[in-house]
């Protein structure tokens, strides 16, 4: 039962004069409103470091869903309680309403934590806290409905009730679903779930609102009869959702559909009304400018959640031969959660606060209009990137021939859905986040432009006027919340048939209008054909909705005679440790394949590419995806494209019983014919560098002391390796061959290694003796760890990525050297340091070669590295670069040379044209010496894989020396370095 403080007071209406300093009803607004705020900021955080977080979509919905829109409603629906009812609830229960808003937020966070690791007792109790909280809240209205005095406007305050019933009901079904049941009772709750919250609660909750906010939000009167006419749909569309929800739940398509049509045509009923009143408004001479971001945004949130609806029945319906199943809801139902939850509920909200707020804060008229005109700047610009990007993500994951089609109207041709991949995805996101994120500076310009005319009202400076609403709207009588009263205290005036519009009159939608809704759009083209760019560079591509084929066998080799069946086949693989599992799946030919894809890595990045082009996008450790294969006609082959990982087995088989076999070995997309894999590729190493690249300085660095930290960044690239050739590179610090490191005998050195690539790496440092498990694992994308070692041993020590397939992170770059110098090493003239590696390379028109993550780049090629035949053998990154700029010395000087053999494979015998080293250091010690007993010297130093020491030698003569890999053939493949020796 109620307590007696939620009945209303009999307490004086207050004085006209607004007091910026009085409590009541917005003093209780502010506090009962902090949890929003809470809520607003953790989704900006959660936004930005989404990607390290588990379940993050699943988070961010429901930030949205549970954390800001439900506790929106609680205390709006209260505000607007009172003003429709003309009642004024005790001071005495402001302080049950703030800790009933608490009530929620307690249950919510529980629910959030709870589901997080996956603590299904949690998340029920959350979910008691949630409907405890609505309950009380329902009730809480009831009790004030039955204590108004002939209430006109109760229908929508019953309607908050019913709603408010909704919401335990679908808190329930989430619960339940913490216990992972299993199809098809999973999917089933999912949908009931769904409509119950976002249809039922939500929906009706905003409808029933609108009746009488959009009217005072348009500055227009209200017809009451109509109204209250309208306001019968309300029930209908109740009753939708409760039959609805039924019918999800035990898996009657035809009766759900039904149902969702008879909730849709009472929303029309309601809408009609709606239309009405924004038709009346344009009508009208307003003597101020409108709100014009409330109107846009609610407005535009409306449209989604129409079409939201539509999507919805035509989906259920989509499914009437078969039993409501996993694939209409797991795929197809979670689909709409970007139009209801993005394009609906977000939009509807900040519209909604952006009037609400002002007024509520009161002040005058001139503070009012100030604060709602801080609120709508760039109003057009602001709805029109955010609605563009939110139909560009819906579109692009429509999966058909029709999304596509708009997708490219959309954009002007410029982009299709199938390139829309991570790149553009992550750019346009960005571009809506900070459409969203100007309202939360906008409120904040609008409370300081409040707060400075309230004052200046205090101090005399403003004339206020004769009252205010009950919804804060300035007047000159009392009116209601729908009598459409305007800010200058006077109804507008109703524009005559013919007459001549008022100069003084506000533009409205003029051209600057135009010219912001122009940029708001060119802005999203912009940043979308930007992110396809780089998405067709770096190979990070979506799936081709737009061009029909989507999931489905490429024109011309589709499912051949093979007719479908109408069935759909779900499968579930999940990716870890360089495998699919399964590994082989059987469809009956002819029927549609979807796949729940997982990657269940703790490290490592993975995809799916089909055969026939479909593609899953690159999945981080603990995402998932649902990927639409289309009709299975024939057998398939797929593979995960990250560099290596098929070469290691990672390999799928997907296999059409009841059909002719074919395996996928003639050319598909992904792979290609005419070349073979092994062609070496044909490069000038005679040529210089080319332009771009920036030989790489060999002389030893200095000293860093006995203390050492530095940071290894992990990025890819395109890097220049020969004359001409781009690989597409692993490296650290941004070069093939990363930095030197020098470290002294018994020193600290302290490595921050930062994974700012796009797929699992890690760091060995040979020179260190430490246990493994800690400072080698592989880091996922983003993440960074701590090496620390002591440099006890002198050598010169390989260091590289031993992350799996280590031969394909080491071929494309990520190896390089720390020096470790022996004791008592005696001064030289000159020191350099040359680490060879090889490089294997996917030749142009070969198996894999499409697969570059950087356009005009050979991906490293694991086919070439398994028969060891490499496209170059190079010193410090690049063929031949001192070639053309030798290194230097002079007549009588001791050179010393360190050398490191990097591998991943091959060796060097390393040797100097025309000189005689008399010292050598070999793996830790010495084998000459320039005062040996024996007299002897050395021609050259043999090191294998992973290999290092130093020699040094005097020249006696000025000239070109030459060196090299005596092994010739490496030699010839670019492992060669001139020294100029001059007097």
């Amino acid at each position: 039962m109620p307590d007696a403080t939620d009945r209303p007071s009999s307490s004086p209406p207050m004085a006209a004069r607004p007091d910026p300093r009085s409590g009541g009803r917005r003093s209780w607004h502010r506090r009962a409103s902090r949890p929003v705020t809470w809520w607003m900021v953790a989704l900006v955080v959660v936004v930005l470091i989404h990607q390290w977080i588990p379940q993050s979509r699943w988070l961010m919905v429901h930030m949205v869903t549970l954390g800001l829109i439900t506790t929106s409603i609680m205390v709006w629906g209260q505000h607007f309680t009172e003003a429709l009812l003309k009642t004024r609830l005790g001071e005495e229960s402001r302080a049950r309403q703030v800790i009933r808003s608490h009530l929620l937020t307690a249950g919510v966070v529980a629910t959030i934590a709870g589901m997080l690791p996956s603590w299904p007792w949690l998340v029920v109790a959350g979910a008691l806290l949630v409907s405890a909280a609505m309950l009380w809240y329902a009730i809480s209205l009831g009790a004030q409905v039955r204590a108004a005095i002939a209430p006109r406007f109760a229908f929508t305050v019953r309607a908050y009730m019913m709603a408010a019933c909704l919401l335990p009901a679908g808190a329930v079904l989430g619960a339940l679903m913490a216990f992972s049941l299993g199809e098809p009772w999973q999917g089933r709750l999912l949908l009931a779930h769904q409509i119950l919250n976002i249809l039922g609660f939500v929906g009706i909750t905003v409808t029933g609102t609108l009746l009488t906010l959009w009217p005072t939000v348009l500055r227009t009167k209200a017809d009451p009869v109509a109204t209250r006419k309208a306001a019968g749909g309300l029930v209908g569309m109740g009753v939708g959702v409760v039959g609805a929800s039924l019918a999800a739940l035990i898996a009657s398509v035809s009766l759900g559909v039904a149902f969702v049509l008879i909730y849709a045509g009472s929303f029309a009923w309601v809408a009609v009304t709606l239309v009405r009143a924004g038709v009346r408004s344009a009508r009208q001479q307003h003597r101020i400018e409108l709100p014009w971001f409330p109107i846009l945004s609610i407005g535009s949130g409306m449209v989604w959640f129409v079409l939201g609806l539509l999507g919805l029945a035509a989906m259920w319906r989509g499914s009437a031969d078969e039993q409501l199943t996993s694939s209409l809801v797991a795929a197809d139902v979670q689909a709409l959660t970007v139009p209801f939850v993005a394009g609906f509920l977000l939009q509807v909200l900040l519209g909604a606060m952006s009037y609400l707020l002002p007024v509520t804060m009161g002040g005058g008229p001139r503070a009012v209009r100030t604060s709602l005109a801080a609120m709508s700047r760039s109003a057009l610009p602001r709805v029109v990137v955010y609605n563009l990007v939110v139909a560009l993500f819906v579109l692009a994951d429509a999966g058909n021939a029709v999304g596509g089609a708009l997708f490219a109207g959309l954009t002007l041709g410029t982009t299709d859905a199938g390139a829309f991949g991570s790149w553009a995805r992550v750019l346009t996101s960005l571009l809506a986040f900070a459409a969203l994120l100007s309202f939360l500076v906008l409120m904040g310009i609008a409370v300081r432009t409040s707060v400075r005319e309230r004052r200046a009202l205090m101090e005399g400076h403003a004339t206020p006027a004769s009252g205010t609403t009950a919804l804060g709207m300035p007047t000159r009588a009392p009116a209601t919340p729908t009598e459409g009263s305007d800010l200058d205290a006077a109804p507008d005036a109703p524009r005559s048939v013919g007459a001549a519009p008022n100069p003084a009159a506000p533009a409205g939608l003029d051209r600057r209008a135009l010219t912001g809704a122009l940029l708001g759009a060119g802005s999203v083209l912009g940043v979308t054909a930007i992110g396809s760019s780089l998405d067709r560079a770096y190979g990070s591509y979506g799936n081709d909705a737009g061009s029909g084929t989507t999931g489905a066998t490429p024109p011309g080799d589709g499912t051949g005679s093979v007719a479908p069946t109408g069935q759909t086949t779900t499968v579930a693989i999940g990716m870890a440790e360089m495998r699919f599992h399964p590994d082989v799946i059987e469809v009956p030919a002819g029927n549609a394949l979807i796949i729940e894809l997982s990657n269940d890595d703790a490290h490592d990045v993975h995809d799916l590419v089909l055969a026939d082009g479909t593609a899953s996008g690159r999945l981080q450790p603990g995402e998932s995806t649902t990927v639409e294969a289309g009709v299975i006609g024939h057998d398939l082959a797929g593979w995960c494209s990250i560099v290596g990982h098929r070469a290691m087995g990672m390999t799928l088989q997907v296999t059409a019983t009841g059909a002719a076999a074919s395996d996928g070995q003639g050319p598909t997309a992904g792979q290609s014919a005419g070349v073979d894999d092994l062609t070496r590729l044909p490069m000038e190493l005679a040529a210089a560098p080319g332009s771009g690249y920036t030989v790489r300085d060999a002389a030893l660095p200095p000293s860093a002391g006995a203390e050492q930290r530095l940071t290894l960044e992990i990025t890819e690239a395109a890097l220049e390796v020969a004359p001409g050739i781009a690989m597409d590179a692993m490296t650290f610090n941004g070069t093939v061959v990363g930095p030197v490191i020098r470290s002294e005998l018994g020193a600290r050195l302290t490595v921050d290694l930062v994974n700012n690539g796009t797929m699992g790496h890690s760091l060995d440092l040979h020179a260190g003796r430490v246990a493994p498990d800690e400072v080698m694992r592989t880091i996922p994308p983003g993440e960074r760890l701590e090496y620390a070692i002591t440099t006890e041993y002198a050598g010169v020590w390989l260091y590289h990525c031993s992350t799996m397939p280590m031969t394909v992170h080491l071929a494309a770059g990520m190896l390089g050297v720390l020096i470790v110098p022996p004791q008592d090493l005696a001064a030289a003239d000159r020191e350099y340091v040359l680490v060879q590696s090889e490089h294997y390379l996917v030749p142009e028109g070969a198996t894999g070669y499409d697969e570059a993550m950087h356009e005009g780049a050979h991906p490293v090629s694991p086919a070439k590295i398994a028969a060891e035949r490499p496209d170059m053998t190079v010193f410090n990154g690049h063929a031949n670069q001192y070639v053309h700029a030798p290194l230097e010395a002079k007549v009588g000087e001791r050179v010393r040379i360190w050398v490191l053999a990097a591998g991943p494979s091959r060796g060097i015998s390393f040797h100097v044209v025309g000189g005689v080293f008399d010292t050598v250091f070999f793996e830790g010690e010495y084998l000459l010496r320039p005062d040996n007993e024996t007299g002897g010297g050395s021609q050259a130093l043999h090191l294998g894989a992973a290999q290092g020491g130093f020699v040094e030698l005097v020249f006696d003569e000025p000239g070109t020396y030459t060196a090299v890999n005596h092994s010739f053939a490496d030699m010839e493949r670019g492992a060669r370095a001139l020294i100029r020796v001059t007097a």
